[in-house]
């Protein structure tokens, strides 16, 4: 299986949309959120990730199959000592466990080097272990740092990681 990138635009930002309600149902374990009255989970405008250069959204495709995303941001949208975050990482349950994730963050490397933030709920086991086994296996140098953020009035313990990437 190779592992693509294909970045996401206004043409496929339908798709996007719909990948993105499956991503919050599955993260609603983490951060307790509530389905809107239409019955999907109500979500901020995404559309700046298709139409602002500084946001760097791209499916996760496999034999021409989407099977996930990565959203990357850069200035303004990241902290001022960071290049580069990692906003979202997703692949459908049926392919985890198969270096797809790695091989999509590695291909998001090798295109965006410097210093990176990512971030997550601490209580999100297979997330915090998949960071830290990446970070790890990359030998990088990592900054750890406990948080929390507020959702729909739910304060979630966070961890994040601040490593440098030099492709």
């Amino acid at each position: 299986m190779k592992t693509q990138l294909q970045q996401i635009t206004n043409a496929n930002k339908e798709q996007f949309v719909n990948l993105f309600n499956y991503y919050l149902y599955e993260l609603s374990a983490y951060s307790q959120e509530e389905i809107g009255t239409e019955g999907t989970f109500e979500m901020e405008d995404i559309s700046p990730y298709y139409k602002d250069d500084r946001l760097h959204p791209y499916f996760i495709k496999v034999n021409e199959k989407i099977v996930g995303f990565i959203l990357v941001t850069s200035p303004p949208y990241v902290a001022e000592d960071v290049d580069y975050s990692v906003q979202e990482l997703f692949v459908l349950p049926k392919y985890r466990g198969t270096n797809i994730a790695k091989d999509a963050v590695m291909q998001i490397f090798k295109l965006f080097s410097g210093r990176y933030d990512v971030g997550m709920f601490k209580s999100n086991a297979k997330a915090v272990k998949f960071w830290t086994k990446l970070i790890s296996s990359l030998d990088l140098p990592v900054v750890v740092e406990e948080g929390f953020t507020k959702i729909q009035g739910n304060v979630m313990p966070t961890l994040g990681m601040k490593f440098t990437v030099s492709c």
